[in-house]
């Protein structure tokens, strides 16, 4: 797995084994000190992120089907894990022009997926209940599963059945789903066959009632992180985490995060804003803080926001599920920071098959509004 030297990284390179990506957004508005920000959502290259779906509903989101609206992720060579071949950042760099707010740090994360809540989703109280399953119907004729919720393109599954799955699936497999229509989809056994349409024949319709369950691109959600993403503004309130319930790395269900965060109030709570991160009592960094030595999240089943005051208007907020790959600081305006990622800080991280890949960004200073932030990352393959 990886590199065995670095010969054999720069023979990797050398023979096109790599992808070299160059972007740019536009932070909007001014961004409050102390807080962090998701790039997702803003203007530029990739693509802005609405964080479109269904309320509640987990959307997965992958280099090749984007959020199933628009391509938010890092192009960064499409899909090559076979056997032993994997791939890993080597490099990347930043550049902020921005009258104030310097330094800032910017972290390169893998969005996984997230949980879209809009209307009472956010400005109600009590507790939502987030779906990660589904139950289905398979058909032995044209390999379709049948569902009733619209998952996203190349969502990871697996299957669990009160008697005998459709031949042709298994049990405690990985699979992933090519989206056929909005309830309906065929399933591969990789990304890379999920892409290239290459499907499992379903031979028998199976016995008894069959469900799949989303997974995590990270296998058991090892080293997924939870924040919850601004997209558009509530009119006014600032709610806390009261209580939650996620199932862990190790398969732990009903955790809790910690510490009851405090969402920010309304005026806080701008578009790209991570609500729960920012200068005061109850906020924390740019994830919510796990239960114990919880090392990922492997799906969140519920939430409740109460206690201060609830949201009001039209809101719309992510739930977002990442995993952290890299960071770099950027000191001063126009200052280009670079990282290498074999030398300097040896960790090259792996990018998995159907990354979605951006940023989150992090300033000391009120960043001035409509500030270019442009970055690139380097990604090689043996």
């Amino acid at each position: 797995m990886g590199f065995t030297s670095q010969d054999n990284l720069i023979e990797s390179i050398s023979a096109g084994q790599a992808a070299h990506f160059d972007g740019s957004k536009i932070t909007s508005p001014v961004h409050t000190a102390g807080g962090w920000h998701s790039l997702f959502g803003y203007n530029g290259f990739p693509n802005a992120s609405t964080y479109p779906g269904t309320d509640l509903l987990f959307r997965a989101c992958t280099e090749a089907g984007g959020d199933g609206t628009a391509f938010p992720g890092v192009p960064h060579g499409g899909p090559i894990e076979s056997g032993a071949v994997t791939k890993h950042l080597t490099a990347l760099s930043a550049l902020v022009v921005a009258a104030a707010g310097a330094p800032w740090q910017i972290k390169v994360v893998d969005l996984e997926g997230y949980y879209r809540l809009s209307t009472t989703n956010v400005t109600g109280t009590g507790s939502r209940v987030l779906i990660n399953t589904n139950t289905f119907t398979a058909d032995a004729g044209t390999d379709l599963l049948t569902y009733t919720n619209d998952w996203a393109p190349y969502t990871k599954v697996q299957f669990t059945t009160t008697t005998t799955l459709p031949a042709g699936l298994s049990l405690a497999t990985d699979y992933w789903l090519v989206r056929q229509s909005a309830t309906t989809a065929k399933v591969a056994t990789s990304y890379a066959n999920a892409v290239a349409g290459t499907t499992v024949d379903i031979t028998s319709t199976g016995t008894g009632t069959h469900t799949l369950t989303i997974q995590m691109r990270s296998p058991f959600g090892a080293g997924v992180e939870a924040c919850f993403v601004v997209q558009t503004a509530p009119t006014a309130g600032g709610p806390n985490l009261t209580a939650s319930s996620y199932t862990s790395t190790a398969g732990t269900p009903a955790r809790a995060f910690q510490g009851s965060p405090t969402m920010g109030a309304a005026a806080d709570a701008y578009a790209g804003r991570i609500l729960h991160s920012g200068n005061a009592a109850g906020r924390y960094g740019a994830f919510l803080p796990k239960q114990g030595a919880d090392t990922g999240i492997r799906s969140i089943e519920s939430f409740t926001w109460s206690a201060g005051t609830a949201y009001t208007g039209s809101g719309v907020v992510a739930l977002a599920l990442m995993r952290p790959l890299a960071d770099i600081i950027v000191p001063a305006t126009g200052a280009l920071s670079e990282r290498d990622l074999v030398n300097q800080i040896m960790s090259l991280p792996r990018v998995r098959d159907g990354a979605c890949l951006g940023f989150l960004m992090f300033g000391t200073g009120a960043t001035t509004a409509n500030s270019p932030v442009t970055l690139t990352l380097d990604a090689a393959w043996d």
